[in-house]
């Protein structure tokens, strides 16, 4: 936040709110007002340290604070009916609101009061953050998007950017500032240009956010924080270029200049991980993760820094073979799947795990169950690693593109379908 002197709020520290939150500290401001370091009150007694943010307008009605802070009834609405435990926790909470008679009729807010720093400062502090470091944080700020993501209608952040990701002293992220978050319409987008230009998507620009965006914003703040620079620095917007145009722009700029490696900036970067960013980074949605969920499952696929001096999986693979050709596929599955659960097996056996898996699980009918072990073994390919003997990326698109096809997802079928035509 801001921390600009504003003598007329800053005289509130002190005042308590509704008989209830006492003002105790000034921590910033803006446009909107500013925001107090408060306690809260129950019975005459201090319960909890809270935040509290107060209009800089006074004399509101409910309608015109309502419009003022819509950003955060965005996120109360969208906590109040997400399920996902995992993802509340990488949110900030809003308590309560009203309007403070004893402020002039000024709007208050009271939200989760979160100690700590955002990632633009720690990219700042730090200049590269370690990427085991990073890998935690990614994993958090995609555990809040699925969350976000699976409501009905999803919900878009679609201003995610290191100013608005707070990392709290408890070393949790949380999202901040939606703002510019919008519900996807039923025809499967959130229409209008948002966002802040170098972290936004070329859909968005072009008006029309996906799922997707979310996760090219995350590619970019993922970049930054591993290489200490911006992925398209080079790039430049024209003064004069009209806003309808800018989607066109950037895609065109970005498809004839597109970035290095993180790992060709800083070398401690694993090609693993590599993949993983440029993946989101993707120019086209369908070329990126299918969702959130299958980022999370990208990270936690990494290797880990004892990895190397444990390998696993090949007597159980064996084991696995054996149960498919003895007739019991079941078993193969059981067997498989506790392996890939606990991890530890060898980065350069995992497409051959799923693709046993998914063959297994194909015996037994279970179409949805093979296409996304095939589709997950053909992205670990896709990042670098060695496909299953007797098969190449091609052909495991095409097993991908079969097994969709045979679940009666369509869609996905179409889009293995055109990665096998392009050659994977």
């Amino acid at each position: 936040m801001e921390r600009t002197a504003d003598p007329d709020l800053r005289e509130f520290v002190g005042r308590v709110i509704d008989g209830r939150y006492e003002l105790r500290e000034w921590i910033g401001g803006g446009g909107f007002g500013g925001v107090f370091r408060s306690e809260q009150f129950l019975f005459g007694h201090e319960v909890r340290p809270v935040a509290c943010k107060v209009s800089r307008r006074p004399d509101l009605t409910e309608e015109s604070a309502g419009e003022l802070f819509a950003d955060v009834l965005v996120l109360a609405k969208a906590m109040g009916t997400m399920t996902d435990l995992e993802a509340r926790r990488h949110l900030v909470h809003v308590y309560d609101a009203g309007l403070a008679r004893d402020l002039g009729g000024r709007a208050y807010l009271v939200m989760e009061y979160v100690q700590g720093t955002t990632l633009a400062d720690e990219f700042a502090r730090m200049g590269r953050v370690p990427p085991r470091l990073m890998v935690k944080w990614t994993r958090q700020i995609a555990v809040a998007l699925r969350g976000l993501h699976c409501l009905v209608p999803p919900l878009l952040h679609r201003d995610l950017k290191p100013d608005n990701v707070l990392l709290g002293n408890d070393r949790a992220v949380r999202l901040i500032d939606f703002g510019l978050a919008a519900r996807m319409r039923a025809a499967g987008q959130a229409d209008g240009v948002a966002g802040t230009t170098r972290y936004m998507a070329p859909e968005t620009a072009a008006g029309a956010s996906l799922p997707a965006s979310d996760l090219y914003s995350l590619g970019l703040l993922m970049y930054e924080g591993l290489t200490g620079r911006q992925p398209y620095e080079h790039l430049v917007v024209p003064l004069d270029l009209p806003d309808r145009a800018l989607g066109e722009w950037l895609v065109e700029a970005k498809r004839k200049a597109p970035p290095v490696r993180p790992s060709a900036v800083e070398g401690s970067v694993a090609p693993e991980l590599d993949a993983i960013v440029m993946r989101c980074l993707e120019l086209r949605p369908e070329d990126r993760f299918r969702g959130a969920d299958d980022l999370i499952a990208a990270l936690d696929g990494l290797p880990g820094p004892g990895d190397a001096a444990r390998p696993q999986g090949l007597a159980e693979l064996a084991k696995a073979r054996n149960h498919v050709k003895a007739g019991q596929p079941r078993e193969a599955v059981d067997r498989l799947r506790v392996v890939l659960g606990r991890g530890g097996a060898p980065r350069e056996l995992l497409p051959t795990l799923l693709a046993e898996l998914a063959g297994a699980h194909e015996k037994l009918g279970e179409h949805a169950a093979a296409a996304k072990q095939w589709a997950q073994a053909f992205e670990y390919v896709r990042g670098g690693i060695r496909p299953p003997e007797g098969m190449n990326r091609k052909g495991l698109a095409h097993r991908a593109e079969a097994a969709f096809r045979a679940a009666g997802n369509k869609f996905q079928a179409d889009h293995f379908a055109r990665l096998a035509r392009d050659g994977g």
